[in-house]
């Protein structure tokens, strides 16, 4: 198993005229999206931050190598999705108050907690980001329709969430982590990220004018619940965290992970990795 963590400095050409919804002309569909992009920015950090502590501790050299690639992915991350939310905030959305709200939250809570507990909010993120990656690169209707350049942002962030999901995690044993403060971690962590994508999707649909069109509210409920499911699909991979025998890589992605890599491993020049995460939509499992 190749398991180096690269740092992949691409840059994507986000238009500043990019349709409002973006995402299959679906506002629905959009907007879970714009959710999770508001969030990422202060969640990067609160990855980044959640690891220093530990960078000097006696933890293998090759665990120390992919901790150094996982921080260098997540800065990346919080880059791009910084410049993304520049567009939201062109389109009329307060982007700028939702993240400062985002990181004021984040740090009271980090200055809570101990370094172990900050660092078991961040394996109980990083599954949460893992699962939701494997369905948008699983799953083509997640993304097959979306304005290429963002549609190559979201598979280029899912490609390297899967690639590192399990360094956070790996971590945390060495380090002597246990199971009830890993359980505590997620638990925290549903109610804080729940929290705030759903006051950050409440924001974009009331900007919009959507929270009193039944319609809208109709459509949401199928797309997360019914078919094609997108939170219905996450169940069963969110609850496997609670067991106490977990590991990441006990979800078996690693055939597709590698299919998808290979777009980025094919050549060495960023903007052709860009242009050909823009013009593939799925790549099947083998």
């Amino acid at each position: 198993m190749d398991d180096e963590i690269i740092t992949r400095q691409l840059r994507f050409q986000i238009e500043k005229d990019l349709p409002r919804y973006w995402n299959d002309n679906c506002p629905v569909k959009t907007h879970i999206l714009n959710s999770i992009a508001i969030l990422a920015p202060a969640f990067e950090r609160l990855a980044i931050t959640s690891v220093l502590p530990f960078k000097d501790y006696p933890i293998s050299a090759h665990l120390k190598a992919q901790l150094a690639g996982f921080i260098g992915q997540e800065s990346a991350h919080g880059s791009e999705f910084i410049r993304f939310n520049q567009v939201l905030k062109l389109q009329g959305y307060d982007t700028k108050k939702l993240q400062t709200a985002n990181i004021r939250n984040f740090k009271w809570l980090t200055k809570k907690l101990t370094p172990k507990m900050h660092l078991s909010l961040t394996l109980a993120a990083e599954h949460l980001t893992a699962i939701i990656s494997d369905l948008l690169l699983r799953e083509p209707q997640w993304l097959a329709h979306a304005t290429p350049s963002i549609a190559a942002l979201w598979r280029w962030h899912a490609i390297e969430e899967i690639e590192h999901k399990a360094v956070v995690y790996d971590l945390y044993q060495q380090i002597g982590g246990g199971y009830f403060k890993r359980i505590f971690g997620m638990w925290l962590v549903t109610q804080m990220l729940g929290g705030i994508l759903v006051t950050n999707f409440f924001h974009l649909t009331k900007k919009d004018q959507l929270l009193f069109k039944g319609a809208f509210w109709k459509s949401l409920f199928r797309i997360c619940w019914g078919k094609p499911g997108f939170l219905r699909k996450l169940l069963g991979s969110y609850f496997r965290y609670f067991l106490p025998g977990f590991h990441p890589w006990q979800q078996n992605n690693l055939a597709m992970l590698n299919e998808w890599k290979k777009l980025l491993t094919n050549t060495a020049v960023s903007e052709q990795m860009v242009q050909a995460l823009q013009k593939t939509s799925t790549l099947a499992e083998q």
